[in-house]
């Protein structure tokens, strides 16, 4: 392991979009409130991933693909698999995403980001905008 790896953990992730009810519930009732975009400003992530990357539940993750950064909240959850982070659909997700210029859909899944821990407050709103 090389000095920069133990000071600055990363971790080579595949990307999932999901649906989250939560999320989805509170962006019917209004796309842009706070809870809504907080809820879909955060990373699911496994035990050991969350551990391997010196992070604690709450605390800061870089996610980076080739086609944008983002900083969101990490959380633990049981249910997903090393090597895995999940984020639910929304701004900060497709934000990771490359859109392509015909009518089909973006790659949802097993996009290849690079997960380190942050110290950057969550990326915001208006920089997401900004840049598409």
């Amino acid at each position: 392991m090389a000095l920069g790896d133990f000071l600055f953990p990363h971790a080579d992730l595949k990307l999932v979009i999901a649906r989250s009810f939560e999320a989805d519930v509170e962006s019917a009732k209004d796309i842009l409130s706070k809870d809504f975009l907080d809820m879909a400003a955060r990373l699911r992530l496994s035990t050991g991933d969350l551990q391997r990357l010196g992070l604690k539940e709450g605390g800061h993750a870089s996610i980076k693909s080739k086609v944008g950064n983002v900083v969101l909240v990490a959380y633990y959850d049981e249910k997903v698999p090393e090597g895995t982070v999940i984020i639910p659909y929304g701004p900060w997700a497709l934000a990771l995403v490359a859109v392509p210029k015909d009518d089909s859909p973006p790659q949802l899944h097993g996009v290849s980001v690079t997960v380190t821990r942050s110290e950057d407050k969550v990326t915001p709103l208006e920089a997401l905008l900004e840049s598409s």
